[in-house]
């Protein structure tokens, strides 16, 4: 696969994992310890599976990267937390 497909295929991933932490996110406190790991490991594992299956460097990630990643970050958690409101 070329890298395009790839960083596609890992921005969607990215969604999917922030949609579920997000929705777990809910439930806590704001700004609580549990609420912060619910926001920051999505974050690391997102820029540690881009660095080892991409083998890209930091620079080049964040100048290719970034559009695609904060997209999935902010709609993945704000998506999950609102379904978490929804769900009875």
């Amino acid at each position: 696969m070329r890298d395009f497909d790839l960083n596609l295929l890992i921005s969607l991933a990215a969604f999917v994992i922030h949609f579920t932490f997000g929705f777990f996110r809910g439930r806590f406190k704001r700004f609580s310890r549990p609420w912060s790991r619910c926001l920051y490991i999505p974050i690391t594992m997102n820029i540690v599976v881009r660095h080892f299956i991409l083998n890209w460097k930091w620079q080049t990630a964040m100048v290719y990267l970034w559009p695609a990643t904060l997209i999935a970050h902010i709609l993945g958690g704000f998506l999950g937390a609102r379904y978490r409101n929804r769900s009875p």
